[in-house]
């Protein structure tokens, strides 16, 4: 930790993010511990065979908490022994997106803080693309030191990401005794998808299925890497992707409990939310009002925003107010995810649901 009790005057992300190239990156790429590649799976759920069966077919356990998803899972993997990636949302067209402006999506966060965008860019030894971006729909970049890639023969270690800065709220400098190895699962959400007239829902049912097979895909690339614990964020919320929360929580829990090939493999999963009092419900709401105002904007209209206005995240700022009944993403995930609503739900009788469906592809 910094030595004293104060903290150094906060830092404009453009300026923290040309320290992070010309210091801190440097550093990483000259240690011989540490290197910056990664690489790109276009398609996971095909690519990724899994040659053992799990070991039990028992629900994870649940967490939703307040906090920083890079500490979390930096935290959790000190005490379990064992690396906990974090599911990044990313930018599909260039690593690290806007990092070195002041955008202040999660992942731009992350690499102002981290090698992450140095990783991103560049294909690992043996890869079997030129080029990780653009990420295809369901591709997802993995970075971390442990475990085989399938498509190379006897592949070096596999790098992590390194965290050498604090969270964004001061992005305080750590020492390098203090620098921690972070795996990332990157992948591009679904951005402002169409939804129905109240917002809650998807509107076209393949839709709902292309975001339910992201989620798949990053669960299973972790997974393959044999971790059985990982932390997400606000992975497909906030201003820059607006996916329903309610329904996009549902998917998760779907996808944990019931996914042939996952259950049983992934133990536990934290959703760890840096603004407990985002609301991407809210504003969909707003925006719909907009529209009914004819301001613009509109649900599922995100396909011609602007540039900007594609990369602004709710969470670095103060959240807007919240009309009465309108829930948090927090709040959503806390409730979708209480153990009592997961033994209800595993209750139900459904044909989808059943032990042979958990057993067969």
């Amino acid at each position: 930790m910094p030595s004293g009790n104060t903290r150094p005057s906060k830092q404009r992300p453009a300026e923290v993010a040309a320290e992070a190239k010309k210091q801190f990156i440097p550093i990483v790429k000259s240690n011989s511990q540490w290197q910056t590649f990664s690489y790109l799976y276009q398609e996971p759920l095909s690519q990724l065979a899994f040659v053992d069966p799990p070991r039990t077919l028992d629900p994870p356990e649940f967490y939703v908490q307040h906090g920083d998803p890079v500490d979390t899972a930096m935290q959790w993997a000190a005490q379990c022994g064992s690396p906990v990636p974090v599911i990044c949302a990313a930018n599909d067209k260039r690593p690290g997106g806007d990092w070195e402006t002041g955008v202040c999506g999660y992942e731009e966060r992350l690499c102002r803080r981290s090698s992450l965008a140095a990783t991103l860019a560049i294909p690992g030894p043996g890869s079997h693309v030129e080029a990780n971006y653009p990420i295809p729909v369901f591709g997802a970049i993995w970075s971390q030191h442990v475990g085989k890639h399938p498509l190379v023969l006897e592949p070096p270690p596999l790098p992590p990401a390194v965290v050498f800065r604090g969270p964004h709220d001061g992005y305080e400098k750590r020492p390098m005794e203090d620098w921690k190895p972070l795996p990332v699962c990157s992948m591009a959400p679904m951005r402002w998808p169409k939804l129905t007239q109240n917002g809650t829902k998807y509107s076209f049912a393949k839709e709902r299925e292309m975001v339910k097979a992201k989620l798949r895909g990053a669960l299973r690339v972790c997974a393959y890497y044999n971790c059985t614990a990982v932390v997400i964020g606000d992975f497909g919320l906030g201003n820059a992707h607006r996916n329903p929360p309610e329904e996009l929580a549902e998917l998760w829990r779907e996808v944990f409990l019931y996914d042939p090939d996952l259950r049983g493999r992934i133990r536990h999963a934290a959703f760890v939310f840096d603004d407990p009092n985002q609301s991407t419900a809210q504003l969909i709401l707003d925006d719909m009002e907009k529209k009914s105002r004819g301001l613009g904007g509109g649900v599922g209209s995100g396909r011609t925003r602007s540039k900007s206005s594609n990369n602004t995240n709710p969470s670095s700022a103060s959240s807007p107010p919240r009309s009465p009944g309108v829930s948090t993403d927090f709040d959503i995930f806390h409730r979708v995810f209480d153990s009592q609503e997961v033994r209800r739900v595993m209750g139900q009788r459904d044909s989808r649901y059943g032990l042979d469906n958990l057993l067969t592809e």
